[in-house]
């Protein structure tokens, strides 16, 4: 008696872009986990953090700023600089340990280090961005109102200041992959880049020739850009966003070309 076997379905292969949907989906929700998880207040931890830093600068230099910053409240000035600030910083600090972190997806043939990378970039992305969103707008129920007629200008800067943070990312995974010891230099430089960015202060009282000098600073002319969109009133000078977006194509330029030199020794290190 012959046993009939069930009839043969070749097993359909998924697109290389279905795959690289899948792998970053996984990698997503791990980042989800790992970014959230240990902490109790969880999802509010991303603006609560913005929240409490700007509290405390309110407390020491509000009363000051308020004198000297023109045509804009300081409130706004304050969110429009932590939020895209913190979110570039985040994302180019957390990719230092995204090798070891992610060393049992890595494992699959399917997941690469860009993909850590992309995901992680887009989900701090995600976070800052709503956070921005959602303190703009809660301070406009406060009666701090800002302008929504430059808001296109707005996002580009948010897109720019993203993507400078992906290239910054792929160096610093590197770097945290070889460098050991220099890695720990990276938050001396974050730092420096947080007092000569304008993050706090408006480059305004600034004077001459120290304000010539940082100008250099490729983060301020996104910042000010941003800004001057939110409240037109507020003046700005020797600012360049062709200047940003220069640094930005030079950045992902070598984090890329690190990675493409450096991108068979990461994968026999899986």
């Amino acid at each position: 008696m012959s046993v009939q076997l069930p009839p043969y379905r070749p097993v359909k292969r998924r697109s290389g872009i279905a795959v690289m949907m899948a792998a970053f989906h996984a990698l997503l929700m791990r980042e989800l986990q790992t970014r959230f998880g240990s902490y109790r207040l969880g999802y509010l931890w991303a603006p609560l953090e913005v929240i409490l830093q700007m509290a405390i600068m309110l407390v020491i230099f509000g009363a000051v700023m308020k004198r000297v910053l023109p045509g804009m409240d300081y409130m706004l000035f304050l969110v429009s600089g932590f939020t895209p600030f913190f979110m570039m910083q985040k994302i180019a600090t957390r990719s230092l340990g995204a090798v070891a972190a992610n060393q049992g997806l890595l494992m699959y043939r399917a997941v690469r280090h860009i993909d850590v990378i992309i995901a992680r970039s887009f989900l701090e992305l995600v976070i800052y961005f709503i956070t921005f969103v959602i303190l703009i707008v809660g301070l406009s129920m406060f009666g701090i109102g800002f302008s929504m007629a430059h808001l296109d200008v707005v996002l580009l800067c948010w897109v720019a200041m993203f993507f400078f943070a992906f290239g910054l990312a792929l160096i610093f995974m590197i770097i945290g992959h070889y460098g050991g010891e220099i890695s720990k230099v990276i938050s001396i430089l974050f730092t420096v880049l947080y007092f000569t960015s304008g993050v706090l202060y408006s480059v305004h009282i600034v004077p001459e020739p120290y304000l010539s000098y940082l100008m250099y600073n490729p983060f301020i002319h996104n910042l000010e850009m941003i800004r001057h969109a939110l409240s037109p009133t507020y003046p700005i000078y020797h600012v360049s966003m062709s200047y940003f977006l220069a640094w930005t194509a030079c950045v992902n330029f070598l984090g890329l070309l690190l990675y493409k030199a450096c991108e068979r020794d990461l994968i026999r290190s899986k």
